[in-house]
């Protein structure tokens, strides 16, 4: 299962997208520092559902792979701690997806079981 919709909020990635693509029209082996920003600013933790990891635990991760032609942009990245990143999905071979209202889905290698977040995180008081 594969999503690459994502909603963004226009308010706050209006000064980035001025000066800064939010694709790199293909899938880069590293992720430019304002993309890196960016996808720490929309999702804020870990996105993989019951993880609370905050950004300096997280890397961003491709939901399409980069393997299979998934592009470098905001819609195409989503946070996940290094255990997430590097054991569940690319080690153990859960499936995420990061529906267009937010929420994130992953989805076990058996298909057997598939948590869901609530929501995109909220917002920082």
């Amino acid at each position: 299962m594969v999503s690459v919709a994502a909603p963004v909020s226009r308010g706050r990635l209006a000064a980035a997208a001025a000066s800064l693509p939010l694709d790199t029209g293909a899938a880069t082996e590293t992720i430019p520092a304002h993309l890196r920003r960016l996808v720490i600013t929309r999702d804020r933790r870990c996105r993989f559902p019951g993880c609370e990891q905050p950004p300096a635990a997280c890397q961003p991760h491709h939901i399409l792979p980069r393997s299979e032609g998934g592009p470098t942009c905001l819609a195409n990245l989503l946070l996940l701690c290094a255990f997430h990143h590097l054991i569940a999905v690319h080690r153990w071979g859960w499936g995420i997806a990061l529906l267009p209202d937010g929420t994130v889905v992953a989805t076990s290698p058996d298909r057997s079981r598939t948590p869901h977040s609530h929501g995109p995180p909220s917002r920082a008081a």
